[in-house]
C-alpha cells in the first residue's frame, strides 16, 4: 500500500513478503535501502513512485507500483511584532492566532503565562527576546522570535536648591527647567501658583517642604523635595 513520510515518520518499508524463487527489483534506486529484495525501506526526501518488478521461476514477469508520500513542509509560524513595555503598560499578548493542529512551545519561560499556548501574555522585567517553535501535524517544526522591549527608567527629577523667605523676599522660584514630554504635579498645593509646572511660585508663610512628583513619557515617576525656609 501507498505509505506517508513525514519528519517524525521518516522511513518506511514497502512491498510485501518474498515468494520462494522470485526475484525482485526496484526502481528508482534512489531512497531504498535495497533494489533487489522483497521489502525493502525506503526515506526518500520527496515524494516518489516505486515500481518493483518481480520474476518467477518461470521467467514471467509482473510489475506493480508504490507511491511513499513525502510532507516535510515546515508549520507557518509568526511571534507577531515586537511590543513595548512601561510603567503604566505593563504586559503585551504576544504570537498571533493558533492554527489548529499546530503545538506551540515558547522559550525562555520567564514572564509569560504559558508556554505551551499561541499567544501568551508577557510581562518581563527587563527586555527579552522570545523565541516561538510551532511543530505542525506532520512533526515538523518552525521558529520565529519577537522581542519585548522594557523601558522602565524613571524620568530625571530635582526640586532644586532649598530657598530662603524673609519680610524683603517673599516669594521664590522652585523647581528646575522643565523636560520636554513630562509632567509635573507639586504638593502641598498651599502657597505655590501652580501644582502642575515645572516651576511655580512659592510664598507660604511658615517654613514648608515640598514634593515635586515627575512622570515620564513611560508613564515612570520619580520625586524629589525642596525647602522653602520662611523667617518673618
Amino acid at each position: 500500500v501507498d505509505k506517508n513520510l513525514t519528519c517524525s515518520t521518516t522511513s518506511t518499508t514497502i512491498g510485501t513478503t518474498a515468494i520462494v524463487g522470485n526475484t525482485y527489483v526496484w526502481s528508482p534506486a534512489l531512497g531504498l535501502s535495497s533494489t533487489t529484495i522483497a521489502q525493502p525501506t525506503a526515506n526518500p526526501t520527496v515524494t516518489t513512485t516505486y515500481t518493483v518488478t518481480v520474476t518467477g521461476s518461470n521467467g514471467c514477469t509482473a510489475t506493480d507500483a508504490v507511491i511513499v508520500n513525502v510532507n516535510t513542509t515546515p508549520p507557518s509560524v509568526d511571534a507577531g511584532g515586537d511590543k513595548f513595555l512601561t510603567c503604566s503598560t505593563t504586559s503585551a499578548t504576544i504570537g498571533t492566532t493558533a492554527i489548529a493542529g499546530n503545538t506551540y512551545s515558547w522559550s525562555p519561560a520567564t514572564a509569560l503565562s504559558s508556554t505551551t499556548i499561541a499567544q501568551p501574555v508577557a510581562n518581563p522585567t527587563v527586555t527579552t527576546t522570545y523565541t516561538v517553535t510551532v511543530t505542525g501535524t506532520n512533526g515538523c517544526t518552525a521558529t520565529d522570535v519577537v522581542v519585548v522591549n522594557v523601558n522602565t527608567t524613571p524620568p530625571t527629577v530635582d526640586a532644586g536648591t532649598d530657598k530662603f523667605l524673609t519680610c524683603t523676599t517673599t516669594s521664590s522660584l522652585i523647581g528646575t527647567t522643565a523636560i520636554v514630554g513630562n509632567s509635573y504635579s507639586w504638593s502641598p498645593a498651599t502657597g505655590l501658583s501652580s501644582t502642575t509646572v515645572a516651576q511655580p511660585t512659592a510664598n507660604p508663610t511658615v517654613t514648608t517642604t515640598y514634593t515635586v512628583t515627575v512622570t515620564g513619557t513611560n508613564g515612570c515617576t520619580a520625586t524629589d523635595v525642596v525647602v522653602v525656609n520662611v523667617n518673618t
